[in-house]
């Protein structure tokens, strides 16, 4: 599901976690190799995590679906931190992670 429009470091990110299954797995080497790309730096600080039921909330807000207070009651969040990740999701700067309970 690598996309295009991803920076060269998301895309080497994203292969080592379809390939190790997570980023914890990666074995020491292969992270030694991801910090010496010139752009890692900057991919951490600019990116946003969000989880898979946090993203898909939000996107309901997004949509009109649902509330925006509504939504931060569900997620036990307030809505500047709501505010946050839609203006991540909008500028395509935030990636995915898995949720705690899955």
């Amino acid at each position: 599901m690598a996309s295009k429009n991803w920076p060269k470091e998301l895309e080497v990110i994203h292969k080592l976690e379809a390939r190790y299954g997570s980023m914890d797995n990666v074995p020491p080497s292969k992270l030694a190799n991801l910090h010496k790309m010139p752009g890692i730096k900057t991919v951490s600080g600019d990116y946003t995590e969000i989880t898979r039921t946090q993203y898909n909330a939000i996107k309901l807000v997004m949509e009109g679906k649902q509330g925006k207070t509504r939504t931060s009651r569900g997620l036990k969040r307030s809505n500047s931190w709501i505010d946050r990740r839609i203006r991540a999701i909008d500028e395509n700067k935030y990636y995915i992670t898995e949720d705690e309970n899955a």
